[in-house]
């Protein structure tokens, strides 16, 4: 909704202390400086039964990140690419089970530690999805889940894709007969898997053969055209943990922390971005391949003598094998490299500080004493920014993090959704995030590309953490669904919504109904999807970045999670899963999300909004949630049927919500249902509406959207 155009290095300054009590000044010396408005905030979210800050510093922050507005005006769409268009050759319709029968898919491995696959055959017969297919020509689910899709049908402008990272698929597999493996246990940041890859699977390799091969071309591809339709594209990343056996590639030009502290550098520097400005982030090449490797040796003396040494150590090493030992050579401190393991190909047995120790607040000294606890499929790294003994081992963990995400934004990705975001254990921490966000902002606008947007999951440290985040993931899925018995009333809707301002304008929430690893829409809600989609249409009127779980806009129930291998089996006619209502509920999200974003329901997007009450009410009525949302003159007027029932009411608007809507009494109005594209009633004077405002629905309505505009 809101962009920041940056024309110029004033600009960029200008944009990043917008919210300072300066800005009204630079503002005036900079006038070449096209930045669009902000909400006003002499015009606050009005609720009477709150004193809602809208000032960013009222909370006494001491360091914020200037919030990137385009989160607002995101829809997401989270999608696993291994299921999204997973197929079994005897389930589906005709044309379905043949189109199986010729896809080209990886085969899978079952290797859980210590178990065993009872149902190995029939769970082989599952061909799993790629990125290729995701760039199919088609709008239709049952076809597959495509870009097209789901910017055409499904509405949704920003595609977030679950980790696409080799992993982790050994320890702590929750069956034996999975073989996704776990996800957050990532092996390597640097490449997308190449079972994700046709090409790869056509040649008979992937990440771990002797000479790898990875889906980086086909993820390129999928960003490009999700760029051509004007859609964004995040990725899936846990930063404070990597999975075991980490594999270490890294970018061909930087300067290691090894170099910058044997030469009296003070790495407090690194926060000043221009100064320790590296042109080699520009357009980072991940150091892969041993022809790269050669060619670097024999171009630059300090890498001809650095490997020179490693070769010195590990004379046995070659191919691919040198090329990740390289990479964990030339940023091991002496320490390790005295300890350094030729023969074991993982980072914790060559660079051992980047874990934490056996005590969980020092950085590891060698193999052995790795902190342990009950997340056995991952090993924490150390980020413990306080303990100034060892700020060596913790600027190189915070620069390498810093490289893996430059290194994806620079190849196009828009934003990450970060899991896990803190860690009392790991020590990572909301300053560290600045750091990471505020440094890659940095080099985006060096490459003239837009902000990324972030969006965290936080459990432990949400008031710090939304200070330097744009969407937060908390304070809504589980709320709104009210699993347990809940009663979802309008009462109950509003104290979901009255409970995301705690993040005091410095975030948006993530609107949505279900997530990768929470129930489906279905499980102990009391929804069916016709009402689920209801109240995920509420979140839409919010300010917020809404979002839906791949499969929920056509009712698929089937918990899939996101360590199962599966397939979408609401997809596939003849299943039980699969519903002949589907395409009119995925027409029915699409309409929810194309009204959201259009230019004249911008009120939908304001934090402008007022809890309608029926006349001579001081409480909601529990079967209608009602509000008004404003902006700069445009006024929509939002009820939602809470449950499948005829419902009608007549509300009242105070005379000091009627003068913020800028309304008259003399003027006559007609109110649009944006979501039927019908005029709700005759036209009628100002004075009539706000005595008395009349709505109707049947039962099968779940949502009036009504746009408020004169009468010709």
């Amino acid at each position: 909704m809101w962009v920041i155009v940056i024309l110029h290095p004033t600009c960029y300054a200008l944009a990043m202390l917008r919210r300072s009590a300066w800005f009204p000044l630079l503002l005036a010396l900079a006038p070449a400086c096209s930045l669009s408005p902000e909400p006003a905030a002499s015009d606050p979210a009005i609720d009477p039964a709150s004193e809602e800050c809208t000032d960013a510093k009222c909370d006494n922050a001491t360091a914020y990140n200037d919030l990137n507005l385009a989160a607002g005006s995101m829809i997401l769409y989270e999608a696993q690419v291994r299921t999204a268009n997973a197929c079994h050759p005897d389930v589906g319709s005709a044309a379905q089970k043949a189109a199986c029968k010729a896809k080209v898919a990886p085969k899978t491995t079952y290797r859980a530690e210590g178990m065993s696959c009872g149902n190995i055959n029939e769970l082989q017969k599952i061909k799993l999805g790629t990125l290729d297919d995701m760039l199919e020509d088609t709008a239709d689910y049952r076809k597959g889940i495509t870009v097209r899709y789901v910017s055409e049908r499904v509405g949704a402008n920003t595609l977030w894709l679950q980790p696409l990272f080799p992993n982790n698929d050994i320890w702590n597999i929750p069956d034996g007969c999975d073989n996704l493996g776990s996800p957050y246990a990532v092996r390597d940041y640097m490449h997308p898997q190449g079972t994700l890859s046709r090409s790869c699977i056509a040649a008979g390799r992937d990440e771990y053969s002797p000479s790898p091969c990875w889906a980086t071309p086909e993820l390129d591809g999928l960003i490009a055209t999700a760029h051509a339709r004007g859609m964004r594209v995040m990725l899936d990343i846990a930063l404070n943990h990597f999975g075991h056996n980490y594999l270490m590639y890294d970018v061909v030009d930087f300067k290691p922390e090894r170099e910058r502290t044997q030469d009296g550098e003070s790495l407090d520097r690194l926060w000043d971005f221009e100064a320790t400005f590296e042109p080699g982030a520009l357009n980072p090449e991940v150091l892969d391949r041993p022809e790269t490797l050669k060619k670097l040796a024999e171009s630059d003396p300090k890498h001809k003598a650095s490997l020179a040494a490693l070769q010195q150590k590990c004379p046995q090493l070659e191919g691919d094998g040198l090329v990740r030992a390289y990479n964990a050579w030339r940023i091991a401190f002496d320490h390790e490299r005295a300890t350094f393991n030729c023969d074991i190909d993982a980072l914790e047995f060559r660079a051992s500080g980047f874990y934490l120790g056996a005590n969980a607040f020092d950085p590891s000294t060698g193999i052995g004493d790795n902190f342990t606890n009950d997340w056995r499929d991952v090993k924490f790294l150390f980020h413990h920014e306080d303990n100034k003994a060892h700020a060596w081992e913790f600027n190189r963990n915070r620069e390498y993090l810093f490289r893996i995400l430059n290194y994806w934004v620079a190849r196009g990705v828009d934003g990450f959704r970060f899991d896990h975001t803190t860690d009392y254990h790991g020590g990572m921490g909301s300053k560290e995030w600045q750091y990471l966000t505020s440094k890659l902002d940095y080099y985006a606008w060096k490459r003239g590309q837009k902000r990324p947007v972030y969006l965290a999951e936080e459990f432990a440290d949400q008031l710090e953490m939304n200070k330097v985040m744009d969407i937060m993931t908390e304070g809504y899925v589980g709320d709104m669904c009210g699993r347990g018995g809940k009663t979802k009333d309008a009462g109950h809707v509003e104290g979901v919504l009255n409970n995301m301002k705690r993040f005091k304008g410095h975030a948006f929430v993530m609107t949505a109904l279900e997530t990768h690893d929470e129930p489906r829409l279905l499980t102990d809600t009391g929804f069916n999807f016709w009402t689920g989609a209801g109240f995920w249409g509420i979140g839409a009127t919010t300010r917020s970045t809404p979002m839906m779980l791949m499969g929920q806009e056509f009712g698929e129930p089937w918990g899939l999670g996101f360590k199962r291998s599966d397939f979408l089996r609401s997809r596939f006619e003849g299943e039980w899963q699969y519903s002949p209502q589907g395409d009119s509920l995925v027409d029915y999200y699409h309409r929810f999300a194309s009204e959201r974003l259009k230019p004249e329901n911008v009120a939908l997007l304001s934090p402008n909004y007022y809890y309608l009450r029926p006349k001579g009410w001081n409480s909601p009525d529990p079967r209608i949630f009602a509000q008004v949302k404003w902006y700069d003159g445009n006024v929509v007027f939002v009820f939602h049927n809470l449950w499948e029932q005829d419902v009608a009411q007549s509300y009242y608007i105070p005379p000091d919500i009627f003068g913020r809507l800028a309304m008259q009494d003399w003027i006559t109005y007609r109110l649009v249902d944006v979501i039927s594209g019908k005029q709700a009633g005759d036209c009628r004077k100002g004075s009539d509406l706000a005595w008395d405002f009349p709505v109707l629905m049947s039962a099968s309505t779940r949502a009036q959207w009504l746009r408020l505009e004169t009468c010709q």
